[in-house]
């Protein structure tokens, strides 16, 4: 999945739940690509490499715990929207990946330039089962704007003329 699909399936999940906090709902919706994308760059030397320990049951399992041993909402939050991407993700089908270190090291991705791994991401958008998420995630965030508009433009507004009074002293 990708960016529209994570956040505004995500966020359509997590809205019933009143003590849910949103906003690290998405965080955590995000979470495993935020870390292990670059993670991946820099360590294996390919971007293609981004499933790695944030996409693993470990990560999971420490975030729930230190959520539930806090009993803190936030942190829940944040490691509901993590399980949230598991499941966007289905990384149970790659066993290796998420029950690591049970099953060894991370499978090897083939080395991808930046640019060829943006263009696989792409076109990966012509697949049902990648692009309809997709399409359904941006309506989705589309439709909760549009709930929250007044909100929205009042919050822009407030931020303008914060930044044109300081601007003027």
């Amino acid at each position: 999945m990708l960016l529209f699909a994570h956040l505004g399936l995500t966020l359509a999940a997590a809205r019933p739940f009143r003590s849910a906090a949103l906003g690290y709902v998405l965080l955590g919706s995000m979470l495993p690509d935020i870390i292990d994308k670059p993670l991946g760059e820099l360590i294996f030397g390919t971007p293609n490499m981004g499933r790695t320990i944030c996409h693993t049951l470990v990560f999971l399992m420490l975030l729930s715990t230190v959520a539930y041993h806090w009993r803190n909402s936030r942190l829940t939050s944040l490691s509901s929207g993590v399980a949230a991407h598991f499941i966007l993700d289905s990384v149970w089908n790659s066993p290796r990946t998420f029950l690591w270190p049970l099953l060894g090291t991370f499978p090897r991705a083939p080395d991808l330039t930046t640019l060829d791994y943006l263009q696989q991401l792409f076109r990966g958008l012509s697949d049902p089962m990648v692009g309809l998420p997709e399409m359904l995630g941006l309506a989705y965030l589309i439709y909760f704007a549009w709930q929250r508009r007044e909100k929205i433009s009042c919050l822009a507004l407030r931020q303008v003329r914060q930044l044109t009074s300081e601007t003027v002293k």
